[in-house]
């Protein structure tokens, strides 16, 4: 007797057995995931978070250490997505922490990246009351768009100007201030030689001009040495004249003071004074003769030759036999 198998009723059996097993799984996993060694914190997005689920993965300085548990738009503001992040007790969030979205590779799936900030900050504190913010940074994918949107706007105006400094006008400018320059060149280089000469006189005339210079400073020492000279003649031909007539002066005073004296003591012998005083006196006049003649003699050689007051030697005057 062959016994009939209810192929349908072993099928349904197996698929209940396996449904139970796979629940309890879960169950025991998350029976045994202690929501006590977990904090919650919230961060705020205001990027496109595509590719970002629940359950995505959080981590620290490239570590594990959570998990994305809820994704939700910012009740309080449209332009931002609420995240809750699910992350251990023992992760180090600080103060200066920061969230950044990224991928795996360049189109994997997204999590969220949290850096650790300085060792020397303060602890960030949280509670499931009032959790703590984490502040964003932005993420690669951000900064590129942000960047190309700069260049290409920079690029835009750039070519504006390139557009309005290529206008028609402009360029029938450039046009004919290149053909000018190209006349101008060409004249230049008809008065190559004209040119070389005017440098060549240039070259010429400083050289003259340092031996003008030189020379100026030789006259002026001659010059000086002059001056001395004349100093040194005139002392020595007007000195023995000085003295000749300072001597004649005292001769004179003295003279005077010697009648003057006499007549005080009541010499009245006018002829014995009046001789002796006569001869005397014509000594003088002889003596002040004889120093005029030689300053006129002086002061005519002055004006009939200025120069030999300067220039002119004295003759040494000769001794017996010379």
């Amino acid at each position: 007797m062959e016994s009939k198998v209810n192929y349908t009723l072993v099928g349904l059996f197996v698929l209940l057995l396996s449904t139970m097993l796979i629940a309890f799984a879960f169950w025991l996993g998350k029976h045994n995931d202690d929501e006590s060694h977990y904090r919650h914190y919230k961060v705020y997005i205001s990027e496109s978070i595509s590719g970002l689920a629940p359950e995505a993965a959080v981590k620290f300085n490239g570590v594990d250490v959570g998990l994305v548990e809820s994704i939700q738009i910012n009740p309080n503001n449209s332009e931002e997505v609420e995240l809750v992040l699910k992350i251990q007790k023992e992760t180090p969030i600080r103060t200066d922490s920061t969230a950044t979205l990224k991928f795996f590779g360049i189109t994997g799936l997204a999590f969220i990246e949290i850096n650790g900030g300085n060792k020397n900050s303060p602890l960030m504190i949280t509670s499931d009351t009032d959790l703590a913010v984490i502040p964003t940074a932005p993420s690669l994918i951000k900064r590129l768009d942000e960047t190309l949107s700069t260049v290409i706007t920079k690029l835009s105006k750039t070519l504006d100007h390139t557009n309005a400094i290529m206008s028609d006008e402009n360029t029938q400018n450039f046009s004919q201030t290149l053909k000018t320059l190209k006349i101008l060149t060409q004249r230049i280089n008809s008065y190559q030689d004209e040119i070389d000469l005017l440098l060549k006189n240039s070259i010429q005339t400083g050289q003259n001009i340092d031996q003008a210079m030189l020379k100026v400073g030789d006259s002026a020492s001659s010059v000086k040495s002059s001056m001395d000279t004349f100093k040194v003649t005139m002392s020595e031909r007007l000195s023995p004249t000085m003295k000749s007539w300072e001597a004649t002066s005292k001769k004179t005073n003295a003279l005077l003071e010697k009648i003057e004296s006499s007549m005080e003591r009541g010499d009245y012998d006018l002829k014995s004074i009046a001789t002796q005083s006569t001869v005397e006196l014509n000594e003088r006049l002889v003596q002040s003769r004889i120093l005029q003649n030689e300053m006129e003699i002086t002061l005519k050689s002055l004006r009939e030759s200025p120069s030999d007051l300067l220039f002119k030697q004295s003759k040494p005057n000769l001794g017996p036999g010379e």
